[in-house]
């Protein structure tokens, strides 16, 4: 069945448009400023072709004979944003992934997708979620996920109430225990490796058995040998510098805390380990909800699900945590070219899909980032860490996973939230 979407540009008049139909139609997005991943090209013409970037240039690409056509001048074409950690819901996985791509989030990275509880009958989410990830329906974001993280006896995340806890969630405590671990994660379906490394005293007050240093790095080069990549989570910089010590490829998380050493973001850049700062949720913690201003936000919420708005409202009446290293950390990291990748840790505490990563890339830029360097890090800098090689520019032969927004959000990061257009694999996102 195919979909024939209206979608009014706002110029200077208004002027209604007609969207292609399918991934197999082709069209053209003439005189539009691109984003394309990297670096930013004015007035080009974007071809599109089969669910692919057909052509990008002047107006001197060629473009077939009958092709439809999209006005894009004053607008910016982006390539579809990726939220670097999420936690996509383990009974509400279409919906989830459905709202996701309702704000442009074309890809998420799922931070973790455990086994039934004990009680459960129907088939393991992550037998569901990676049927999704094989069809990519046009209508959800696609997903790739890390599956079960890697945790000691009694860690975190075993102590948290309600579904987890009731989980049988392999665990390990020794390297010589780590090539079997990765060997089932990957046999399950992991498209990379999360390992835990957090007594949570920072976040919960807990105490909790956490993995050393000799286990994680011995996850670290099981996972390498079978080409899949690793990242830690963590919630303070010692956690943090031990697991890039140990080798992971990634942080989870910033962490949280007053301050940050002077040599953190040159110690990570040199050991070339990429950074999810998640300011969302860190934030949230800090009491600095983006809750409010989200469902304060007309358009957001009505593409925010009714039960995705639950989270939106939590607050915390007195927060003990501080941001103010988190977010002197972002700064340091940026000045020092280590690699950031915007994450939200969706649905957590003041978060919801796809709404929270136009706030995160906000954060980013208040944090010391250029809006153009925010842009990357929500699409040619995820696609380049975990080896997504098919998206996350706009560049021939790229997926045609793209965001239309008015406005220039390489100038304005706002302007990411005035959504014109969303495409996935060229077949156009209905909006509510």
């Amino acid at each position: 069945m195919t979909i024939r979407l209206t979608v009014l540009l706002l110029f200077f008049s208004a002027t209604s448009l007609l969207l292609p139909q399918s991934g197999k139609s082709a069209f053209v997005i003439r005189d539009v400023r691109v984003f394309d991943g990297d670096s930013v090209l004015e007035r080009q013409t974007v071809v599109i072709a089969d669910g692919k970037i057909a052509a990008v240039g002047n107006s001197d690409v060629r473009v077939p004979q009958g092709t439809e056509e999209i006005p894009g001048e004053g607008h910016t074409l982006l390539p579809g944003l990726i939220d670097s950690h999420v936690h996509v819901h383990v009974l509400r996985q279409v919906e989830a992934l459905q709202q996701a791509l309702a704000f442009g989030v074309t890809t998420v990275l799922d931070m973790w997708t455990g086994p039934p509880p004990r009680a459960f009958t129907g088939k393991p989410a992550l037998s569901r979620l990676k049927e999704i990830d094989a069809s990519d329906p046009p209508d959800m974001a696609a997903v790739h996920t890390a599956g079960t993280g890697a945790t000691a006896p009694g860690g975190h995340p075993t102590q948290m109430d309600g579904g987890i806890a009731a989980l049988v969630i392999p665990t390990l405590s020794r390297p010589e225990q780590a090539g079997a671990f990765v060997d089932a994660r990957l046999s399950e379906g992991s498209d990379f490796i999360k390992i835990i490394y957090d007594d949570t005293k920072e976040t919960f007050g807990l105490n909790l058995p956490t993995l050393n240093e000799e286990t994680i790095a011995a996850i670290v080069a099981a996972a390498h040998t079978h080409g899949r990549i690793a990242v830690a989570h963590i919630s303070t910089e010692q956690q943090a510098r031990g697991a890039v010590s140990a080798g992971v490829d990634g942080l989870a998380h910033i962490f949280t805390g007053p301050s940050v050493s002077a040599d953190f973001s040159q110690f990570v850049a040199r050991r070339g380990a990429f950074v999810i700062p998640t300011l969302s949720i860190l934030y949230f913690l800090c009491g600095m909800s983006d809750g409010p201003a989200i469902l304060a936000d007309a358009d957001a919420v009505e593409n925010i699900r009714q039960e995705f708005r639950a989270p939106l409202s939590m607050s915390i009446r007195s927060s003990k945590l501080s941001c103010d290293g988190a977010t002197e950390a972002i700064r340091q990291l940026a000045a020092a070219g280590a690699p950031i990748l915007a994450g939200t840790d969706a649905p957590g505490p003041g978060t919801t899909y796809g709404a929270s990563l136009h706030r995160e890339l906000e954060h980013l830029v208040k944090a010391g980032m250029t809006p153009v360097a925010a842009l990357a890090a929500a699409t040619s800098v995820p696609a380049r860490s975990f080896q997504m090689n098919d998206r996350g520019r706009i560049k021939p032969g790229m997926r045609a996973d793209l965001l239309l927004v008015k406005g220039d959000p390489t100038k304005q990061i706002q302007d990411t939230r005035n959504i014109v257009a969303i495409w996935k694999r060229g077949i156009p996102v209905v909006r509510k």
